[in-house]
């Protein structure tokens, strides 16, 4: 190998190396498409979503982080969707971790918190807001892992 082709080796890896970096720090709607998530969660095709798939969606996520399959997601189970203080702030006693139900509060209250027009549907403006993105963590799997 001459040493052009050494640089052109080095400076794909770079370019990959970049890439892969980008992947992880990317903010999420620049990862996946505000209109790609609104198609996974839009079960009812009214191109919006409901309360219910939000839940729905939100549940599936529990059960797909839930790896000790214990019926709570603690720090670790969350990925960095949830913070250790909003855990304690959804969980009345405090503890490390947070049961589906509780986990579900979240999500409700997340939707609530985007859902400016107040009509109880997330629009792609909506769910492309900061505050959609917040909400997208938890009822999304596949945007972290």
């Amino acid at each position: 190998m001459n040493g052009r082709e050494g640089d052109m080796r080095l400076r794909t890896l770079l370019l990959l190396s970049g890439i892969g970096f980008l992947a992880v720090a990317t903010p999420i709607s620049a990862r996946i498409s505000s209109a790609a998530i609104l198609h996974m969660l839009d079960t009812d095709n009214d191109a919006t979503v409901d309360l219910a798939e939000a839940k729905q969606a939100g549940a599936a996520v529990f059960d797909r982080l839930d790896s000790d399959k214990d019926g709570t997601l603690n720090v670790d189970e969350l990925s960095g969707r949830l913070t250790k203080e909003e855990i304690e702030a959804g969980n009345p006693g405090h503890k490390d971790n947070l049961t589906r139900d509780q986990y579900l509060a979240i999500v409700d209250l997340r939707f609530k918190g985007v859902d400016s027009s107040h009509d109880q549907k997330l629009d792609i403006q909506e769910l492309s807001s900061p505050s959609g993105e917040s909400l997208v963590k938890l009822i999304v799997y596949r945007i972290l892992i």
